[in-house]
């Protein structure tokens, strides 16, 4: 009787409540399409958080790959058009030799095992020897090449971020040293206060000739005390406009001091060692160096930039200095 009287209860107190949700706008497909509706958005989310990281992760990966731009790899063909065949050729034979090292060690170990048709024993071991030593040989050769086009392309990407760095000229003007290329034989020399000044100063005793064989000087301050101190090209000077410039954004990332900085790791010299790079009027290094530029052998061999040397023959501009 107990039993059955709450069990009376409990229906009654369920169907109240029942009633009472709906009234309000309550409905059991509503409930459930609301919660099918949160699973679902739930799934999405985390197949997003899932998804996202190994995207950039594959990004990255390429861009570690992608070492070299393709003007770069360009370049380095154009300055090498016969590597690429040198390096099948000493592929091929190096395979060839190699396949044939195989076949005649099989034939050794054949005649020393009694077979009734192997060749001679000296034969044999001719054989293998000759076959190992052209297979080495071309090993070789192939290493030597790929190492010298890995060390040009590593030049000329250098070569190339170097092209992109910005000058600021006397009249205002800010140009990226590329645009400088035709025209300009740019050296631009690195260091404190003190090795600019000098390297300014041993300049001037030769601009006027200097400006004849179209040196254009970049000063590059190393540390803020240089930058803020060392005087700025005067545009009323005489030919000053065509004489010197201002590095731009020297201590931005990728500027002028990672870039010789980059260098001078290169080179392995110390942070405090003032170095000079000397330009071709098409924008290929010609000589670099520690200590002062030889202005006196560019203002004394250099061509000048009027007359014959103009034009198709910009790359071929005189070679003077050498690295050191």
């Amino acid at each position: 009787s107990s039993s059955s009287t709450t069990t009376t209860t409990t229906r009654g107190a369920r169907g109240r409540t029942m009633a009472t949700r709906v009234a309000f706008g309550w409905s059991p497909l509503r409930s459930k399409r609301a919660s099918w509706k949160k699973k679902q958005s739930s799934t999405t989310l985390s197949k997003t958080k899932t998804c996202v990281p190994r995207a950039k992760e594959s990004k990255d990966s390429f861009q570690m790959k992608e070492k070299f731009s393709n003007e770069t790899k360009l370049r380095s063909e154009a300055q090498a058009p016969f590597r690429v065949a040198r390096q099948f050729l000493y592929a091929s034979c190096a395979l060839s030799a190699t396949i044939g090292f195989g076949i005649a060690t099989i034939q050794l170990i054949t005649g020393l095992a009694g077979a009734p048709n192997a060749p001679p024993f000296d034969q044999s071991v001719s054989n293998v020897g000759v076959d190992f030593a052209c297979a080495a040989a071309f090993a070789f050769l192939w290493k030597k090449d790929e190492e010298a086009k890995e060390k040009q392309m590593s030049r000329i990407g250098r070569e190339e971020r170097l092209g992109g760095l910005k000058v600021e000229l006397t009249t205002g003007k800010i140009v990226r040293m590329q645009s400088l290329r035709g025209f300009s034989r740019v050296v631009l020399f690195a260091g404190n206060l003190e090795y600019l000044e000098n390297s300014l100063e041993v300049a001037e005793r030769y601009k006027d000739e200097l400006i004849k064989k179209g040196v254009f000087l970049v000063p590059v301050p190393m540390d803020d005390d240089a930058a803020t101190k060392l005087n700025k090209p005067d545009n009323a000077k005489k030919n000053e406009r065509r004489f010197r410039g201002s590095a731009v954004n020297v201590s931005q990332k990728d500027g002028w001091r990672d870039w010789i900085w980059e260098q001078k790791k290169m080179a392995k010299l110390g942070d405090d060692v003032g170095v000079y790079v000397g330009l071709r009027m098409d924008g290929r290094v010609r000589a670099s160096g520690k200590g002062v530029a030889p202005f006196d052998r560019f203002a004394a061999e250099l061509p000048p930039v009027d007359g014959g040397w103009g034009g198709v023959m910009d790359g071929f501009d005189g070679k003077v200095g050498v690295d050191n």
